[in-house]
C-alpha cells in the first residue's frame, strides 16, 4: 500500500520518559509502523479526552523526561491542536506534549513480542479501514489492534454478503492472545 499523502506538515519535536520511549518502540515494532505513527495514532485518543491541568502539573512531579527530542512530521491539523494545547496549558510544547504522551504510554509487562495475525473481516469494512487509514495517516495493522483492545462495538452495522478479504498484520502478543481466548469461550 503506497504513503498516504499527509498534506502540508509540520515538524514536531518532544521529549518523552524513557520508559515511554522504550515502550512506544516496541509498539512500533509490533505493530509495523513508525514510532510516530503509534504517537499519533494515540494523540487522536488523548484529543477526546484531555488531561486537566492539574494533572498536567501532577505528571511534571512523577514523570521525569529525557533531555534528548523525538522528531517527527504532523500533518497543520494536528500541529494546530497542538498549539491550542500550548496556549491552553501554558507549557512549552515539547515538554507538554512529553508529559502526556509519557503519561499515556506508562510501561506495562505484557508480551510486547510481534505475532503475526490473520484478519478476515466484510469487503466493505476492509475498504471503510483502508479509507479511514489514508485519511488519519495510521496503518491498518495499528488500527487492527486498536480495534480489538477497544472491544465489541454494540452499535455494528450488517453488511451485505459481498464477500471477505484477508490480510495479515503483525500484533503484539498480548493482543493475540486475548483473541485467542475469546475464541476458545
Amino acid at each position: 500500500m503506497p504513503k498516504p499523502n499527509k498534506g502540508k506538515t509540520t515538524k514536531l519535536s518532544i521529549r518523552l520518559s524513557y520508559g515511554a520511549e522504550e515502550y512506544i518502540e516496541k509498539a512500533a515494532v509490533n505493530l509495523g509502523t513508525s514510532k510516530a505513527g503509534v504517537i499519533l495514532l494515540e494523540l487522536s485518543k488523548i484529543f477526546k479526552n484531555l488531561p486537566s491541568q492539574a494533572m498536567v502539573e501532577e505528571y511534571k512531579e512523577t514523570i521525569t523526561l529525557k533531555p534528548d527530542h523525538f522528531a517527527m512530521s504532523v500533518n497543520e491539523k494536528v500541529s494546530d491542536r497542538i498549539n491550542e494545547l500550548v496556549e491552553r496549558y501554558g507549557m512549552r510544547k515539547n515538554v507538554l506534549i512529553g508529559y502526556i504522551i509519557s503519561n499515556h504510554f506508562d510501561p506495562n509487562n505484557k508480551d510486547l513480542e510481534p505475532k503475526k495475525f490473520m484478519v478476515q473481516i466484510n469487503k466493505s469494512l476492509y475498504k471503510k479501514m483502508l479509507d479511514y487509514s489514508e485519511s488519519h495517516f495510521v496503518d491498518l495493522g495499528v488500527l487492527v489492534a486498536d480495534s480489538i483492545l477497544e472491544g465489541p462495538y454494540e452499535g455494528m452495522p450488517t453488511y451485505d454478503r459481498e464477500g471477505s478479504e484477508q490480510f495479515f498484520t503483525n500484533v503484539p502478543g498480548y493482543i493475540r492472545d486475548m483473541v485467542n481466548e475469546n475464541v476458545m469461550k
